[in-house]
C-alpha cells in the first residue's frame, strides 16, 4: 500500500499525516482542507465548478481554521443530534449537557437557545479562547487528536471544506453568530441526526453497546452472554435503562404509560422516576417544521432500515414535496433493505440523495464473526443494488477495535480492489475500554503496525500501552461465551478459528491464578 491512495480512500478523513499542533495540543493535518476549492482544473483540464480562489482570504474563518488560529468545527453550526436515551448533544461523540432532553426541549430550542451549543460556537470562533466548554463537551475529539492525529472534527472539516456551496453556508452561519451571538434557522444548512426510533436491530455485534441493539439485549439477558468486567454489572438499574432506550420516542404522548395530573401536565416513567414532559410536540412534526431548513436527515438505530416508524417520516416529507430537497442518510449494517411493506428502494427516487453509510470493519468470515448474524455476501449484494441508483452513495464506516484491527487492512485492500464505495472512514472504539485496540498482546500489535503504514491514526492506536488493571482474559471469556451461545446455529463460529493468533494468549479458567490479572511479558501472557 505504498502508492498514492485514490481520493475515495482518503476524502472521508483517513490518511492524515502532515501534522501540526492545534490550539488544544492535538496533532492535526489541514493540508486537504479547502483543496477542491483551490483547484482550478480537473485531470482533463476542465474548469472546476468548485474553484474559489478567495476562500482562504486573510482573516476569513476558512483561513483561520486551516492555519489553526482557531479551533473550528462546522458541526455546532450545522448539526442537530439526539442520543438514543433522548438527550441532546453537539454530535454523536460529544458529552451531553445535564438538562436538555427530548422530553423538555424542542429541536428548535436546542439549536437556537442551548447554552451548551452557543458556548461551543463562541469558543470555536475566538482565537483567544480558553476553551472551557469545548474541553468539556468536545472532549472526545480533543483527546482523539492528541492520541491519533484524527477525530470526528477533522474528518468533517476535511469533507465539508471541500464542498464549496455547503461551506459558503457554514461560513455565513458562523459569521452571523460571531456578529450577533445568536444562531437561527434561516437557510437549508442543517443535518438532523435522529436516534429516536428505538434500538431495534437484527445483529449481535460484539463491540456494540447493548443500548443500541435489541438482539444484543436478548442474547445478554436471555442467553447470559454478558461480562461485568467489560460492560459493568447487569443490575436492575441497567435493565431499566435498556428498556427506556429501546422504546420509540417520536410521539411520546401516545405511549401507554403516560400519566396526566390534575393541572394537565404529563409524566412518563424513566428509570423508575416519573419524568415531566414539557415538550409535547411530536418529534416527527418537529422534523417537518424544520424541513425547509434541512439539508439532510440521518437515521440511526438500532438498524434503521428495519424500523418501520421512520418510514412515516419519509412518507410525510414526500407528501409535503420536501423530499426532493433533502439528503437521507442511514447508519446501517446493510443486511436488510425492507421492513414489512416498506422497501427503501421505493423511497430512493423521491429524495435528492440517499447515503448508505455501512458499518463495515471486516470482510468474509471476519465481519460475520464480529457482527454475528450478518452475511458478507448479502452486504456486498445490497451495496451493488444501491449503486444502481444514480442518487445513491455507499460509504463504509468501520469501528477499529480489539478484534477488527487484526483484519481491518483487508477492508482497505478490498475497497482498493473493488471501487464500490464513495468513501471509507473509521473511528477508534472508545467504549467499552477493554475492547480497545491497545489492549491486544504486544507482539500482535507490533506485527500489525507495518500493515497500516499509510494510516498513522491506526498505528498510533497500536503503539499505545494497554489499559492498566484490565485483564484480557475477560475478553476471551466473553467471546467464548458468545461462541457457545451460537453453537449449533447457522451463525456458529469460533474465536480461535477466525483469529488463531489469539489462542496462545488464552488461559483456560481452571489454570488461572485466583485474583491475579493476566500480565503481558514479551508479548505473551504468563
Amino acid at each position: 500500500m505504498s502508492k498514492k491512495l485514490p481520493k475515495y480512500m482518503t476524502k472521508g478523513g483517513p490518511g492524515d499525516k502532515d501534522f501540526k499542533t492545534s490550539l488544544l495540543g492535538g496533532k492535526v493535518d489541514t493540508t486537504s482542507w479547502f483543496e477542491n476549492q483551490l483547484e482550478q482544473f480537473d485531470n482533463e483540464g476542465r474548469t472546476k465548478f468548485q474553484y474559489n480562489p478567495d476562500v482562504l482570504e486573510k482573516g476569513s474563518i476558512a483561513q483561520k481554521a486551516k492555519d489553526q488560529e482557531i479551533f473550528f468545527c462546522d458541526i455546532p453550526f450545522t448539526q442537530l443530534y439526539m442520543e438514543i436515551d433522548g438527550r441532546y448533544q453537539a454530535c454523536c461523540f460529544a458529552v451531553p449537557p445535564r438538562t436538555e432532553h427530548v422530553l423538555n426541549t424542542t429541536m428548535k430550542e436546542w439549536m437556537e437557545d442551548s447554552h451548551a451549543m452557543n458556548s461551543i460556537r463562541g469558543e470555536m470562533l475566538d482565537p483567544n479562547s480558553k476553551f472551557k466548554n469545548v474541553k468539556r463537551f468536545c472532549e472526545r475529539c480533543v483527546d482523539d487528536e492528541r492520541r491519533y492525529g484524527r477525530s470526528r472534527r477533522t474528518a468533517c472539516m476535511k469533507i465539508h471544506t471541500n464542498e464549496r456551496e455547503y461551506w459558503e453556508k457554514v461560513d455565513r452561519s458562523a459569521r452571523l453568530f460571531n456578529a450577533s451571538g445568536m444562531w437561527a434557522f434561516d437557510e437549508r444548512i442543517v443535518e438532523i441526526q435522529l436516534k429516536m426510533f428505538g434500538s431495534e436491530c437484527n445483529l449481535d455485534c460484539y463491540m456494540c453497546v447493548h443500548a443500541n441493539s435489541t438482539i444484543r439485549q436478548k442474547v445478554a439477558i436471555e442467553g447470559g452472554v454478558w461480562n461485568d468486567a467489560i460492560f459493568e454489572e447487569l443490575n436492575e438499574m441497567a435493565l431499566d435503562k435498556l428498556k427506556w432506550v429501546s422504546r420509540d420516542k417520536t410521539e411520546i404522548l401516545k405511549e401507554k404509560d403516560i400519566k396526566q395530573d390534575n393541572a394537565g401536565g404529563f409524566t412518563i416513567p424513566k428509570y423508575k422516576v416519573e419524568e415531566k414532559i414539557t415538550n409535547t410536540v411530536s418529534m416527527i412534526d418537529q422534523c417537518l417544521e424544520l424541513a425547509p431548513y434541512t439539508r439532510s436527515i440521518k437515521i440511526i438505530g438500532g438498524e434503521p432500515l428495519i424500523m418501520k416508524k421512520h418510514y412515516e417520516l419519509l412518507d410525510k416529507l414526500i407528501e409535503m414535496d420536501e423530499a426532493k430537497n433533502i439528503i437521507i442518510k442511514y447508519q446501517t449494517n446493510l443486511t436488510e433493505m425492507k421492513a414489512g411493506k416498506h422497501n427503501i428502494f421505493k423511497y430512493i427516487p423521491h429524495f435528492k440523495l440517499v447515503s448508505m453509510v455501512a458499518s463495515v470493519d471486516g470482510i468474509g468470515k471476519t465481519i460475520e464473526y464480529m457482527r454475528r448474524r450478518c452475511s458478507w455476501d448479502k452486504i456486498v449484494k445490497n451495496a451493488e443494488m444501491c449503486n444502481e441508483y444514480p442518487n445513491v452513495d455507499v460509504d463504509f464506516n468501520g469501528l477499529v477495535s480489539f478484534l477488527s484491527v487484526m483484519r481491518f487492512y483487508e477492508v482497505i485492500d478490498w475497497c482498493l480492489e473493488n471501487p464500490l464505495v464513495d468513501q471509507i472512514n473509521w473511528a477508534m472504539l472508545e467504549t467499552p475500554p477493554l475492547l480497545r485496540v491497545n489492549n491486544l498482546p504486544q507482539k500482535i500489535k507490533d506485527d500489525l503496525i507495518p500493515k497500516y503504514k499509510q494510516f498513522p491514526d491506526i498505528q498510533m492506536a497500536l503503539e499505545m500501552p494497554a489499559e492498566k488493571g484490565l485483564d484480557i482474559q475477560e475478553v476471551f471469556d466473553y467471546m467464548l461465551d458468545a461462541d457457545e451461545y451460537y453453537k449449533g446455529t447457522k451463525w456458529e463460529k469460533h474465536l480461535f478459528d477466525v483469529f488463531p493468533e489469539l489462542e496462545e494468549y488464552y488461559i483456560p479458567k481452571d489454570k488461572r491464578k485466583k485474583g491475579a490479572f493476566s500480565k503481558l511479558i514479551s508479548g505473551r501472557i504468563e
